[in-house]
């Protein structure tokens, strides 16, 4: 499938079923050559500050965060039906111990307008710059069911101001 820029304005995404069923890949890092893909499950997609913005979750303990922390950016990736096994294997496996791109046969390409890549194999890519980091406190929470998901390794917000979406023709509002 031919991909293209999408205006955010026209992007059409549903917030509530965006990382169903199997999720969608985050990418963090300073450029191709040194950046990790993990599988989020968990995030959310609306307007924050007057901005298009895509919230992911990423915990203290994950390869990740030392990526995501570090760039002032990061992509969200979502892969073809077919690349399922992809998905899985950057959600289970860690960078730390492999080439989570080569293992899983993803090429990470530059995007337009930031330094973190794409997915080049991705139905759709947002690009987003990060404008708002947060870390959650168990103190915080009003309700108790979500600390059942938790030992001690609470996750770190980000919001990223989405500045470019590159996809195929499903992606576009018509």
């Amino acid at each position: 499938m031919l991909k293209q820029s999408i205006p955010i304005s026209n992007l059409a995404l549903q917030p509530f079923t965006a990382f169903d069923p199997d999720g969608v890949l985050l990418v963090s890092g300073e450029g191709v050559d040194h950046a990790n893909p993990m599988t989020i499950s968990w995030g959310m997609f609306g307007i924050m500050w007057g901005k298009p913005v895509a919230m992911v979750m990423v915990r203290l303990t994950r390869h990740t965060w030392k990526f995501i922390t570090e760039a002032p950016d990061f992509t969200v990736n979502w892969l073809p039906v077919e690349m399922k096994a992809a998905l899985s294997l950057c959600g289970t496996k860690s960078g730390r111990e492999m080439d989570k791109f080569a293992a899983a046969g993803l090429h990470p390409v530059a995007g337009s307008a930031v330094k973190s890549p794409i997915i080049d194999e991705s139905v759709l890519a947002l690009e987003c710059h990060t404008i708002y980091r947060t870390d959650l406190h168990p103190e915080q929470f009003l309700d108790t069911f979500p600390l059942k998901m938790y030992a001690d390794d609470y996750h770190g917000l980000f919001f990223g101001e989405i500045v470019a979406a590159v996809g195929d023709e499903r992606f576009r509002a018509r």
